[in-house]
């Protein structure tokens, strides 16, 4: 309140008008990093400083109980709760081998003890391994009815793209998951898939509650000819302009994208997890202004 003031008052000074001083003050609000957490983790770039490939990293945590547990360029998460471990989506099939499991025994845990394996979409990076994980465990992998069957099946238009998974439950827009410390509600979110979702995460830590957003890749449209080809169905567009104004709406503290250059690229250059609404806003249009060039390009998707 005191920097609000303190813009507020200079503005005027300098002789600005009151429109002018609250626009200034809006201005600072979505820039300047006013979140009341910290963390030392960081989404990190793909290459070092030299341009060489990054190895994966340790497994590492976030916030509280919260913990990045996936391979360089796909993110996945752990979360520890009164119920047992749960996941947010789950790396690939085969190219990371047991990457996710074994990180989870790094950090002293055991995996077989994962109850819920909560995958935002089917694509092969983020639902690859559930059904070896859920082999292991036994957990539930929870997604949205449109995208069950692909992961259920192991197929996507008659083409095996999965390691078919017989774990799969579906879950619905708006459903709440009490897990005793810690709540996640379900949010459909389709346009990158057909049943793409976003969970929102309540959980506890260090420096309080805190409000963190699974997202996925919900912000994103193939704007690419041959993967829009490939994700295509219909409605994805008017169905990915409504995901926009869901996502626009929402109000959360830690971003839990679907890969580390969300962050780094598009909203944050240090990678800091806790972004302002006014970098999540950018980016969300920024993405949205994809679909639209896109379909300027390719008129004739304009009816998808």
């Amino acid at each position: 309140m005191r920097i609000t003031l303190r813009t507020v008052l200079l503005c005027l000074l300098l002789g600005f008008g009151w429109t002018e001083a609250r626009a200034a003050v809006e201005v600072a609000a979505s820039t300047s990093d006013s979140s009341r957490f910290s963390t030392a983790f960081r989404f990190r770039t793909y290459q070092d400083e030299q341009g060489k490939p990054r190895p994966n990293p340790a497994p590492e945590q976030i916030y509280g109980p919260l913990y990045s547990v996936g391979p360089v360029d796909v993110s996945v998460y752990l979360l520890k709760t009164a119920q047992g471990l749960v996941l947010f989506d789950s790396g690939y099939r085969g190219r990371d081998s047991s990457l996710v499991e074994d990180n989870v025994r790094k950090l002293g845990l055991d995996p077989q003890q994962i109850k819920e394996i909560f995958i935002t979409h089917w694509h092969p990076d983020h639902s690859g391994g559930a059904a070896r994980i859920a082999a292991l465990s036994g957990a539930e992998v929870l997604l949205n009815k449109y995208d069950a069957e692909v992961v259920r099946t192991g197929l996507y238009r008659g083409k095996s793209v999965l390691t078919p998974c017989d774990r799969v439950k579906d879950i619905e827009d708006g459903q709440v998951f009490d897990l005793g410390d810690a709540t996640v509600k379900v949010l459909y979110t389709p346009g990158q898939t057909r049943g793409e979702v976003v969970y929102l995460v309540t959980l506890d830590g260090p420096q309080g509650p805190c409000r963190a957003l699974a997202a996925g890749d919900a912000t994103g449209f193939k704007d690419d000819v041959e993967e829009f080809e490939q994700n295509k169905y219909p409605g994805i567009c008017a169905d990915y302009d409504r995901t926009v104004e869901i996502l626009k709406s929402l109000q959360f503290d830690l971003y839990l994208g679907g890969h580390p250059h969300q962050v780094f690229n598009e909203m944050r250059a240090d990678g800091f997890p806790f972004v302002t609404r006014g970098q999540w806003l950018k980016m969300v249009e920024n993405r949205h202004q994809q679909k639209v060039v896109f379909l300027q390009a390719h008129p004739e998707y304009a009816n998808y």
